[in-house]
This record gives C-alpha cells, structure tokens and sequence, in this order.
C-alpha cells in the first residue's frame, strides 16, 4: 500500500494541497467568540396578578401551575417565588431530554388551566431561556435627565434599527422611562355626573376595539367592511361615556383626563457621575462576533451623529474587542509555538527532516479544523488552546516516522525501501498511541452540564488534529522523505542536527552508565521509583485549589440589595456614595451605576431578584495600580462595615460557567411563619461559623397596611371584599387596560381614579351599596367606613421548591476550608431539634455541578484508562505488558501535581483537565520503547541486551518528543493567563517528570516483568 502511494507521490501532494485549501477556508469561516457557546435548560412561567397580595399569588396561580407541571415528564426541578402582583417559575429540563418538547407540553399545560384563573389575572407567559450575550455596550450622558428622556423616541428607533442587522437578537435600553397612556378620572366630577367606573371602561373598549365587520360581496366583488372610530389618545376625551341625572350627555374629558405620560423608571443610571443612559444589544447564538460587532457599531455611530449637541455617546462595552485581545495573545502563543517546535525539530534532525517536520506541522492543524464546523465548535479561547496543547503532540508521530526513516537511510537502504521500513516498523505503535490519545480525550466529548459544553471545544480539536497528524505521519513523511532522499547523494549523518552528537552522547551514557547498571537490580530499582511517585501525590493536599479562577479583566461589579421599601431615588443615591467611596482608591479608573434592575447581563452580572431597593456599580481598575481581585478584597469588609443594612457582594468575571454559593441549606415545611424562625436561627449560626455573606432567597418583610373589613357594614350596604379591593387598586396603582396600538406605537393604557401623587384617603373612596330600592342613583359607602387600617409587615415573596414552600440560605464563606464541615453538624443539629415531620433541612451547594464534574471525570478517567490497557493489551498480546506502559501515566500525573505545587498554581478545571490529557501524551513513548524492546527479543537478542539498545535507539525521539511538546506550551505557561497556565504547567511537568522516570523505570519493570516467570519455573 504504501509503495504505491510512494510512486504516486506528486498527485498525494496536489491531494494534500487540497486539504490545506480546505483547511484554511475553513478557518477563515469559523465564527469567533470569546467563550464557547452553552445552552440553558431552563425556562421561566411569569404570570402578572394586578394588585394581589402574596398569598393570594401563591394560592391562585402558583399552586395551580406547579401542580399542573409535576405530571410532564422531562422536568426535573420547579423552583418558583410568588410575590405581590407577580409568579415566576422556573422550570429545569433534566439532561437528555428534547427541551422544545417538554415546553411544548409546559404551554398545553398553561393553556388547559389559564381558564380557571382569576379574571384580573393575564395569560401566563411561558419562554425559553437562551444565554444572552451582549456584543456591544453604550452610554449616552448628557448634562440632566430631562434631556436624556427627551431621547424617548430616538432611542426606540435605534432599537428597532439595531435589532434588524442580521446576527442581533435584540436590543435593551437601561435608564429611560417607557411612555404610558393614562386615563385619570375625578372622584368628584364621577359622583356629579353619576358615572360609574364600569360604564367607562366599556366605553372605552366598545369605542376603540370594535368588533371587525368581515368582508362583503358587493358588484361582484369582495369589499373589507369597516366602520371609523376614535383611534388617537386625543380623541379620548371625546368620547361618550353615559348620561347625567339631569340627562346631559357626559364625555371622558367631563370627568377626568387622558394623557401620554411617563412611566415610573425602571432605572437610573450614571457614568463617572453623570445622568446616562444605557444601550445594549445582543448577539444570536452562532453569530461571528467580530463581523456582527461591526455592523453595529457602524450603524450606531452613523445614528449617533443625529443626537443634540448636548448628549455625548460613549462606547462601553464591546465583545470584539474582549475576542481581538484574547485572539491576539492566544495567536501569538500559537506563532511562537509553531517557530519553537520547529527550531526544536531543527536541533535533532537533519535539514531535509526538520522541513518535513516543519511541513507536516501546519497541515496536521489545517486538516484537523476541517470537521469542526461539522461538530458544532468554532474559534474560542478553548479551541485555540486545544490547537496549542495538539501541536506538541501532533509533532511527536512525524518526528518518529521521520527519525525512523532515517536509521533506515543510515543503515545503508535505498529512498524507496528505507521509507517503506522505517514507516513498517513503527505504523502499528504510532497508530496505536494515536488511538490511545483519541481514546482518552473522547470520553470528555461526552461530559455533561455547563462544563461539559464549556470544554469540548477542547477534546474535539485534539482529536481531529490528532488524527490528521497520523494520516500526515504516515503518508506525507515517508512520501516526502522518499522524494528528498532519492534526488540526494549526501552520505546520511551518524548525528543529524545541531544537538545531533550531544543527542547521540548522551544515548550512549543513558544504555551504557544507567540502564546496563540498573539492570543488575531491576526490582528495586523499579520499586523505589514508584514509592517515590506515590510520595509526590501527598503534595496535592499543600497544592491550592480554584475550580474556576477570576478572569484577568478590569471590571469588578459590586451588588448592592438595600431594605425593602428603599425608594429607586434614595437607592441610587446610596450607590453614587458607595460610587464615591471607591474612587479615592487610586486604582480605580471609571465607575458607572445601575440603580433598580442592574446590568444588561454585562461582564457575566446581572441581578435575579430585582426591585427599587437594588443595583450594581461597575468599578473599572488601572491593572497597573490595582487588580480586580485586589480591589474585592480592599472594600468588601469596608463597605459592609460602612452599609450594614445593606447586603453588599463584589465580584470579578469568572472563567468559565457561572458558580455560585459554595454552601446552600434549603429549609422546606408548610407554615412559612415556622421556616422564617428556622431561617433565622441558621443563619445567625452559619455566620458564627465564618460566613463572610448569607442572604436567602426570601428577605425581610416590607412594610405594609392591612385594612380589616367590617363584616357586619359589608353585609348590611351589600358590598363584597372585591369591591374595596377594586377600589383601592383603583386609587393606587390603577387597573390595566388592554394595550393601547396605532397601528405605530403601542403604549400600555391603565385607568386611575384621583391624583396617583396624593395620597390614598379612603373618605374619598365610595362603593355603590347594593340592594336600594330607592329611585335614582344608588347610596355612595366611603370604604373608610366599611375597612379599619393596621400598620403591619409583610414578607416580600413566598419561595417554592418542588411544589413545597422552601427557604434556601446563601452561604459564602471567608476561608472556604472547613467551612461545609462546620455547616454539615449545624444542619445535622438543627435536624435532631426538629419537633415535626412535615419540615426538613437540606444542605447543598451551588456549586454541585464541580463536585458533579470531579466525580463524572473520574468514572470517564476509569474508563480511559481502560479503554488504553485494551489497546494496548492488544497491539503486545499480553494481558501484563499495559501494566507497564500506564506506568507512564501514574508517573506524569504525579509529575503535574509536583508542578502545581512547586509553582503554587491552583488545582482548577483545565488543570485536571491536564491531567486527563496526559494519559494519552505520555503513552506513546512507553509503547515505542517496549515495542523496540519486543523486537530485539524477537531478533534473538539477550533480554538485556533488548532493553539496552532499545533506550539507545529511543532515547532521541523520546526527548525530541518530550521537547517539542513542552516547549510549544511554554508560551501559554508564561503567559499568566490565569485559566490556561495550570493546565500548560501540569502537562509540562507531567511530560517532563514522565520522561525523566519512564526511561529509567519502565525498562527495570520490563526486566522484572520478563524475569519473573523465568525464576518462578
């Protein structure tokens, strides 16, 4: 086969070239991101309640959905929080399950129960969420906020503008109030003119959403029928709305007025200072970040130039950017990599070998991206390191054939015989350690979750490229080598390269001053190594650990959660105090505010439970002065100290998926009056036991009126619980009214009786009795007679989880060591005092999904380790010999650990992940060595005598091999990139450590393997 392939050489070359302009095509349509794309399962039934208590929430709508929802297969958590006027309910989808499905089935569902909800109740909303990723990010100031909210109707128009370019999902404007259609009516002239509140709203409705006519066949042809009505907010007041006693016509403008006004703010926000609004829009999913980045920011600067002179617009945020730098280094580390592994190669290797090395290098990666837009990955961070970690391997199999080729040469064989051979000889081994390294990074394809999603970029590029490196070990090499040799009439090199005499020594004092030495006690020699190994492991325990670390970025968010009933105003005022607290920090370098529903989901942040007690700062430092994690651990204590009724939480972006709590415990029974007692005896104890914060997903109580009917006045004017409350909604927040639509705009329209700035008087407030039997209107009861007022308090939201009420605690500690233990015997004492079955006490993590990841990765790490012992168990025919080659792998992982630990680098994710990776790295060399060791038996060698020129002949490849990978990982390990250098020091010193013992220890175990059956006969 390959002879043929050899004397076809130049059309195996046009093919090759082929691959190489499918390869870079390829990469040139990659989309390009900072992070890999991950998917949510999870989705959210909001369901609004217009003035409903929080009982009265839970009773009417949440109860009824969750129960509904328990019987869909595919879910498998509810978790949900009722509060006044409002039930949201999360839903997550179990792993494996068709998500559309199951939320197909979740609105039948919603649709089969929304008839038995109260009428002042809307249509539950059922969504699906998708991560929303911000590409671009702005701040428009200007001297006031009245000139800001001027920008009402520009804005809208750049909204829509924006979210019309292809690649953009939408588009969210923070800080400017939306506009409303309120109709507000005086007590007074309603009761002069004896209109009641139902007679207007039906006006209302029957006036401007008429029932459509349909269409008519008129001369022979179908005519639209249609029939004019009011359709402007200024004809409103126009309208006809009932008669007077005196029998005088009465229109809406006699009783009251309709306007367009603003709507309360959701937000205030501030930059350095200054009144501002935000402008962020967001990317589809598998969008090319750069190009989409570019669209919009064109076409926002073109809108930006049609703003007042007065209003400034100042780019914020940009997601290109964040991807230009990180491609930028992660490019350079890949140059530098692809120059010092082919200097590398240079050192060992004739001129003609380096070149085919050199050569098979770029197309190896080349041909590796082409089945990745078929595996749904693209350019990140975690491919491109992926392609980092893959060229010090990929090398490995071009630099055997291509050494092998050339002791062939030397040993005196023609271009075509030396090439078949030397790639005869070894095909099976490089075929064999390749399948190893697919092995072991094919399993992490499958891992579940967020970190799953996160990392396969990884495997799946390792594994392309390695599999292209073997088709180009195997076919190119030899080719290229048969084509070079065969035009050359140089005598080959006894010590090819610049280190190629050094190389050769230092073979030859390996097999003649260690190996034939240790030879003579094979045994200990191998036992004392491996007690040595194992020794080194005791050193993860003084190694730090950090599953995820801080990203280096300069953005810190501080969340702050004031007490309920905080105005958005004073909140905001709060935060510019805090804002400017910060600023005397000499590494602060900008600062911007979110007063109300926080960031637009910038820097990884945003807020869950949002009111006007809430928002974020983004706290922007000068790396040079400060650092993110630097300036957390400056004012977390401070600020709390300052703020203590404040809940205060700093924080960075984190590489990777989102953690959050380290410890959890979930409180669950049936009297909320009873969890809140448990909650606040847990928590008082969790801080004692070193929390540094612990909130809980229920918070304090709000204070509240409670207004007691008298039942006894109730009965006698006829007047039911509903009426007052209709009534005093009525006078406070108002009630909704259908959507108010154009055919331009749609603004929401609500009606409200009296002045909504004065405040309620219930004498003012009057309820028609029922039951007169008097001529004209009927008797007029003020609700100050019918209701008596308590000042009280109330709780904000009412938590569920599962169906069953639940609190859950928040715990974050100050030294995370010993802390989930502390915790575990509070909860376990808290379980012992418990007088009742019907409560129980959780405790848990948000952060389950690392313990998940460790104990998932151990399971698939068994299964590689497997997966390799059968490969090979089958290439030797020995159930024994894979001992020895994944000896290689006890000693590299002990080697990463040692290199953790002398550099204090944190155990993390990609640093286990390393580890992982090493099984295959390291194996190849185990295998090449005992395969030439197999061999010399095989020519009738003494066993001794195998293992000896075995380690002569390996030793060159082994530690070019070993050299090219670490040194393609040395600019990533240098780099201080705080995600990838763990994983570039623990594969480093794996290989490095792996190397130094394998040559040494693999050879005695091999000795002792082959002696012990000899002795025992």
């Amino acid at each position: 086969m390959l002879e043929w392939i050899l004397k076809r050489s130049k059309i195996f070359i046009i093919l090759f070239l082929l691959f190489i302009i499918v390869g870079v095509f390829t990469f040139l349509q990659l989309p390009q991101r900072e992070i890999p794309e991950t998917s949510i399962n999870i989705g959210t039934v909001s369901t609004v309640y217009p003035g409903a208590t929080v009982d009265s929430v839970e009773r009417n709508i949440t109860n009824p959905i969750e129960t509904k929802l328990q019987s869909i297969e595919g879910i498998e958590e509810l978790s949900s929080s009722s509060s006044a006027g409002f039930s949201s309910i999360i839903v997550t989808v179990a792993d494996g399950e068709d998500k559309k499905e199951v939320f197909g089935n979740v609105r039948q569902a919603i649709s089969d129960l929304t008839a038995s909800f109260p009428e002042e109740a809307f249509e539950p909303e059922v969504s699906e969420a998708n991560v929303k990723m911000p590409i671009v990010s702005y701040h428009l100031t200007g001297s006031d906020s009245e000139s800001l909210f001027a920008l009402l109707d520009e804005l809208s128009r750049w909204k829509e503008e924006v979210e019309s370019v292809p690649g953009i999902s939408g588009a969210v404007i923070k800080g400017l109030p939306d506009e409303k259609i309120s109709i507000e009516l005086d007590p007074e002239l309603l009761k002069e003119k004896g209109i009641i509140l139902p007679d207007v709203i039906s006006s209302i409705n029957d006036e401007f959403y008429p029932a459509p006519l349909g269409k008519q066949e008129m001369d022979q042809e179908i005519v639209q029928l249609t029939l004019e009505h009011y359709g402007s907010v200024e004809d409103m007041e126009k309208l006809f709305v009932g008669k007077s006693p005196q029998g005088e016509s009465v229109l809406l403008g006699d009783i009251g007025k309709a306007e367009v006004v603003q709507q309360e703010t959701e937000d205030i926000v501030t930059i350095d200072g200054k009144p501002s609004i935000s402008f962020t829009a967001f990317v589809e999913a598998g969008q090319d970040i750069p190009s989409v980045d570019e669209s919009v920011s064109s076409l926002v600067e073109d809108l930006g130039k049609g703003l007042p002179d007065d209003i400034d617009l100042q780019p914020y945020y940009s997601q290109a950017d964040q991807v230009s730098d990180i491609f930028d280094g992660l490019y350079l580390s890949l140059a530098i990599s692809v120059a010092a592994v082919i200097l590398t190669t240079a050192l060992g290797l004739t001129a003609s070998g380096a070149f085919v090395v050199a050569l098979a290098v770029p197309i190896s990666v080349l041909m590796g991206l082409i089945p990745l837009p078929f595996a749904d990955v693209d350019l990140n961070q975690i491919s491109v390191i992926g392609a980092i970690i893959a060229l010090g391997i990929l090398v490995d199999d071009s630099i055997v054939v291509n050494d092998n080729i050339q002791r062939r040469y030397k040993m005196g064989e023609g271009a075509m015989l030396g090439a078949i051979n030397g790639t005869k000889e070894i095909w099976f081994s490089i075929v064999t350690s390749s399948l190893a390294i697919v092995f072991t990074f094919l399993p992490l394809v499958f891992l579940s979750g967020g970190n799953g999603a996160f990392i396969r970029a990884l495997p799946t590029v390792l594994i392309t490229t390695i599999l292209a490196s073997t088709l180009v070990a195997l076919i190119f090499v030899p080719m290229m080598r048969f084509m070079l040799y065969r035009k050359t009439s140089k005598k080959v090199s006894d010590a090819p390269g610049l280190l190629g005499r050094p190389l050769n020594l230092m073979a030859d004092i390996y097999a003649d001053k260690i190996l034939k030495p240790f030879s003579k006690r094979p045994k200990l020699v191998g036992f004392l190594g491996l007690i040595f190994t194992t020794a080194i492991f005791g050193l993860a325990v003084l190694t730090p650990f950090e599953f995820f670390p801080a990203a280096d970025r300069e953005e810190v968010t501080i969340d702050v959660t004031l007490p309920i009933g905080v105005t958005l105003e004073d909140t905001a005022g709060q935060l510019r105090d805090i804002e400017e607290m910060l600023l005397t920090d000499p590494g602060v370098k900008e600062t911007s505010v979110f007063a109300g529903t926080g960031l637009p989901n910038l820097f990884n942040s945003s807020l869950q439970a949002t009111g006007e007690n809430t928002g974020q700062i983004v706290a922007r430092v000068d790396r040079k002065n400060q650092t993110a994690q630097g300036l957390i651990d400056d004012w977390s204590s401070v600020l709390r100290e300052k703020y203590p009724d404040a809940e205060i939480f700093m924080e960075t972006i984190q590489q990777g998926p989102p953690a959050g709590a380290p410890v959890t415990v979930t409180v669950k029974g049936p009297e909320i009056e009873r969890l809140l007692e448990l909650r606040d005896t847990l928590s008082g104890k969790i801080e004692d036991a070193g929390a540094d914060f612990v909130v809980d997903n229920i918070g304090t109580p709000e204070p509240a009126v409670k207004y007691v009917p008298d039942r006894a006045k109730l009965e006698e004017y006829g007047i039911t619980i509903n009426q007052i409350s209709e009534q005093i909604s009525l006078a406070t927040e108002g009630i909704p009214l259908q959507a108010f639509d154009n055919g331009v705009s749609k603004r929401d329209m609500n009606i409200i009786l009296g002045d909504p700035e004065e405040p309620l008087n219930l004498e003012e407030l009057e309820i028609p009795a029922a039951g007169s039997t008097q001529a004209g209107p009927p008797e007029l009861v003020p609700v100050s007679e019918l209701v008596d007022e308590e000042r009280t308090e109330e709780i904000q939201r009412i938590p569920h989880q599962d169906g069953d009420r639940a609190i859950t605690i928040r715990a974050f500690p100050k030294e995370e060591e010993g802390f989930k233990e502390n915790v575990q015997k509070i909860v376990e004492e808290e379980r012992e005092a418990l007088d009742s079955n019907d409560y129980s006490i959780q405790l848990g993590g948000e952060n389950q999904a690392q313990n998940d990841f460790f104990a998932e990765i151990t399971v698939l790490f068994i299964i590689v380790i497997f997966l390799v012992y059968l490969l090979i168990a089958f290439q030797f025919n020995s159930l024994g010999l894979p001992f020895l080659v994944l000896t290689a792998v006890y000693l590299a992982i002990a080697g990463s650990i040692l290199g953790l630990f002398v550099t204090q680098t944190p155990i993390s994710f990609l640093a286990v992940m390393g580890m992982v990776s090493l099984t295959g790295i390291v194996v190849r060399n185990s295998v090449v060595l005992i395969e030439f060791m197999e061999q010399g038996l095989r020519e009738g060698m003494a066993i001794k005598d195998a293992v000896v020129e075995a380690g002569r002949v390996r030793l060159r490849p082994i530690l070019l091999t070993a050299l090219t990978s670490i040194v393609a990982l040395i600019p990533v390990a240098v780099s201080g990139d705080a995600l990838f250098t763990p994983l570039a020091i623990t594969i480093i010193s794996g290989i490095l450590f792996s190397v130094i013992l394998t040559v040494i220890i693999v050879p005695m175990l091999y000795l002792g393997f082959k002696k012990v059956p000899a002795e025992s006969k």
